[in-house]
C-alpha cells in the first residue's frame, strides 16, 4: 500500500534551495508537476513512493544521500516523543523509543564520568541505555511536574534542538533552582542516530557530591 505522508516541508525546501533550484526545477529532476511540489513543500500528504523519487532527485546531486525517511520524518515530533520517554517512563524509557532508536547510536553526555556517573560518549543501544541506567539510579523526576513549561523544540533540517530548564534531580534532594540544558538530536532514515546532552556540569556535579555511585 502506497501510504501517504506529509513531509518536513522546511528541510524539503531548504534541500531545493540548497540546490540553486526552483520548484519547477525539482519537479522536473524527479519527474512531477510543479504544483506537486508545492503541495509538498505546503505540508501536504504525499504518496511515499513520490516521496522516495523526490530524495532520488536530491541524492543525485549531494555527496551524502537523501533517503525518503528524512523527507517524512518530523524531527520535533520525535524529539518531543524522546522528551515524553525521559519524564513519563523514566528508567523504562528505551522501552518505549527503541523501535525509533538507531542500531549505531551515539549518545554523548557532558561532564566528568568521575563526578558524574552517566556522563561520556555512549556507542549502541545497549551503551545509552546503561547509561541511562545509572542516570535514574541517582536522578529522579519531580512528581507531577509539567516539564513541558520549561522546553523549547526547534527543528534543524533533519534534525532537533531541545534546550530549557530541567527539574530533574539527586533522587531525595529537590533543586530550588532549574538546570539550563540544551540537546541536540540528529536523525537518520527517521531513526535518533546521535544526540549531544550539554548542561551546566558544575551545578550538576555540586548537586551529586557525596551522592553514593550506582555500582557498575
Amino acid at each position: 500500500m502506497n501510504r501517504a505522508y506529509a513531509c518536513n516541508r522546511d528541510f524539503l525546501r531548504h534541500l531545493r534551495l540548497r540546490n540553486g533550484w526552483t520548484q519547477a526545477d525539482l519537479a522536473k529532476r524527479a519527474g512531477y508537476s510543479e504544483r506537486l511540489i508545492s503541495k509538498a513543500e505546503a505540508g501536504v500528504p504525499i504518496a511515499r513512493d513520490t516521496i522516495v523519487d523526490l530524495a532520488d532527485a536530491f541524492s543525485e546531486s549531494n555527496e551524502e544521500p537523501v533517503y525518503w525517511e528524512d523527507l517524512a520524518s518530523d524531527p520535533i515530533q520525535l524529539a518531543q516523543r524522546y522528551l515524553d520517554a525521559l519524564h513519563i517512563h523514566q528508567e523504562n524509557m528505551f522501552d518505549h523509543l527503541v523501535d525509533f532508536i538507531h542500531e549505531d547510536v551515539v549518545f554523548r553526555i557532558a561532564g566528568d564520568p568521575a563526578h558524574i556517573p552517566f556522563a561520556g560518549e555512549h556507542t549502541g543501544i545497549d551503551a545509552v541505555r546503561q547509561a541511562f541506567n545509572l542516570f535514574f539510579a541517582v536522578l529522579e523526576v519531580p512528581q507531577d511536574h509539567d516539564y513541558n513549561k520549561g522546553y523549547q523544540v526547534m527543528g534543524q533540517g533533519p534534525n532537533a534542538i531541545i534546550w530549557g530548564e530541567s527539574w530533574i534531580h539527586p533522587k531525595g534532594k529537590p533543586m530550588d533552582q532549574p538546570i539550563r540544558v540544551s540537546n541536540l538530536l540528529m536523525f537518520r532514515r527517521g531513526k535518533l542516530i546521535f544526540l549531544d546532552d550539554c548542561y551546566d556540569t558544575a551545578t550538576g556535579a555540586a548537586l551529586l557530591q557525596g551522592f553514593p555511585s550506582p555500582p557498575g
